[in-house]
């Protein structure tokens, strides 16, 4: 299997981003398929942690985790 990036269409950035606020994620992937018969978009994994993909660097030209570290110990550091 080939993995590659991708950059999701605003709508399903706003759609994914409305969920995990509703299900107060700071962190976390979210799942998405279309249906080719009709372009409808199911999103159906919502995780708190993620199964990113192996060598994100190059795959998809960020390392997830290191900027989730990043990211929580900043939290950490706020005190929050």
């Amino acid at each position: 299997m080939r993995v590659q990036g991708y950059t999701p269409p605003p709508e399903v950035i706003r759609a994914v981003e409305a969920i995990a606020e509703a299900a107060a994620l700071d962190v976390g992937g979210v799942e998405y398929l279309v249906d080719d018969r009709d372009g409808e978009i199911d999103y159906y994994d919502i995780n708190a942690l993620s199964n990113f993909v192996a060598d994100a660097p190059n795959v998809v030209g960020l390392d997830a985790f290191a900027r989730c570290v990043d990211y929580l110990q900043a939290r950490w550091e706020a005190g929050a």
